[in-house]
């Protein structure tokens, strides 16, 4: 007796054909069956295929036009956001200029002010 694992262990098996077997019950119960097939028949089949496919199609556009209908929604939307957002920073940036320019003219304001009390005046150098 060999010392192998009995996951190790391997079996050949030989298929044969048996041509006196006899042929399965179900498959003979397929093949007595006689199916009448008409021409009428195979036409509403094909009409049926036909419209489930222009159904299909039909459907398949619809999907189509929704998406592009949705893909143009969301182009608008974004480009409205992106309107607002530079008008808004436009608005903020001419704000800031004006403040600066505010600002500029204060310093001017100021410094012109200052010029007139440290200017020497004429009676004080003689």
């Amino acid at each position: 007796m060999s010392e192998e694992a009995p996951q190790s262990v391997a079996f050949e098996v030989d298929i044969k054909e048996n041509p006196d077997a006899p042929v399965p019950k179900h498959i003979l119960e397929r093949f007595s069956e006689e199916k009448e097939i008409s021409g009428e028949d195979i036409n509403a089949k094909l009409t049926a295929a036909e419209e489930r496919k222009k159904q299909l199609d039909a459907e398949k556009a619809q999907k189509a036009a929704n998406e592009v209908a949705h893909a143009k929604k969301v182009a608008e939307e974004q480009r409205r956001l992106s309107d607002t957002k530079n008008s808004e920073g436009l608005a903020k940036l001419q704000e800031k200029l004006s403040q600066a320019e505010t600002r500029r003219q204060d310093k001017l304001n100021k410094q012109q002010g200052d010029d007139k009390h440290h200017a020497p005046s004429d009676e004080t150098s003689n």
